[in-house]
């Protein structure tokens, strides 16, 4: 399945980057029980993945949520109680659909940022890498440093263009990605993990 942006959602946030904020956990719990209580037993989980996730480093104000299901294709098990809540379907790709809600879009208890929403395949490929990306940004601060310094520049050269701000950080991050499944590789191998 090629990419299909589903529905335009009109202009995003500008990139603006802010130092890691403790709120962004809060902030997400509020979403993920939302989620949960919509979604029922269909959401096998709901994860915090993106930079908000991360302790310590800088990020958009905004928050990325990964929810893991067991047929991402089967949208009519859970679209609607997205949409319900207040996200659109933005993009659809094959083992994932990602929903956005603008600032303010969300029920009044929920936090006034821009949220996304990334529907995947539990158990698949996906799912992993993200969490992987997370645990492996937490625990090495040298990378972690380097992706902020990135952030930076990026943020800077796109401010007003938020999908070149995100693309323009694909290479850096897939390269995290590989470096992680390296590290876990490596843990297993010398008995660390099971």
């Amino acid at each position: 399945m090629a990419v299909e942006t589903a529905v335009a959602v009109g202009d995003l946030a500008p990139v603006q980057i802010r130092p890691y904020d403790r709120a962004w956990s809060e902030q997400f719990a509020i979403c993920a029980d939302m989620i949960r209580g919509s979604l029922g037993g269909y959401a096998v989980r709901v994860d915090h993945i993106g930079s908000t996730a991360v302790p310590g480093l800088l990020s958009r104000p905004h928050l990325d949520i990964q929810v893991s299901v067991a047929e991402p294709d089967a949208e009519e098990e859970y679209r609607a109680a997205l949409e319900d809540l207040g996200f659109a379907l933005w993009v659809r790709e094959a083992d994932r659909r990602v929903f956005v809600a603008a600032a303010g879009a969300l029920p009044a208890h929920a936090p006034r940022l821009e949220t996304h929403v990334y529907v995947c395949r539990s158990g698949g490929v996906l799912e992993y890498d993200q969490l992987l990306l997370v645990q492996y940004l937490a625990t090495h601060p040298e990378r972690r440093e380097l992706y902020a310094d990135l952030k930076r520049d990026l943020a800077k050269r796109f401010k007003h263009e938020p999908a070149a701000y995100a693309e323009a950080k694909q290479i850096f991050l897939r390269e995290t990605v590989r470096l992680a499944h390296r590290a876990y590789a490596g843990l297993r191998e010398s008995g660390y993990l099971g």
